[in-house]
């Protein structure tokens, strides 16, 4: 009877997490490319969008998309990044162009 119990638990324990993670990352269309970059780039870098300046998106030959950009950090300077996206414009992350020093 425990063990009836316990698969249970783990059952619900599993099916409430799948939940939590998504199903698919959502494409975003080549227009909104820049605009998202700003937003993701303003949150990474704990600054408003307005204070983030991109390039037009360039288009590799295997179908991915780079947008080249800086964002204005006040005193610690200006930092450039590059946003990525994949063949299918799905967001792959931010990548900082400029050392922190670090």
């Amino acid at each position: 009877m425990k063990s009836g119990l316990l698969s249970s638990a783990i059952l619900s324990l599993s099916a409430s997490c799948m939940l939590m993670l998504p199903l698919d990352v959502m494409a975003v269309s080549r227009g909104n490319m820049p605009a998202y970059c700003r937003g993701e780039v303003s949150g990474q870098y704990g600054t408003k969008p307005m204070y983030v300046k991109t390039a037009k998106p360039k288009r590799a030959k295997d179908g991915s998309t780079t947008i080249r950009g800086t964002v204005d950090k006040g005193s610690e300077g200006i930092k450039a990044f590059e946003c990525q996206f994949d063949a299918k414009g799905r967001f792959i992350g931010v990548m900082a162009l400029t050392s922190d020093g670090e």
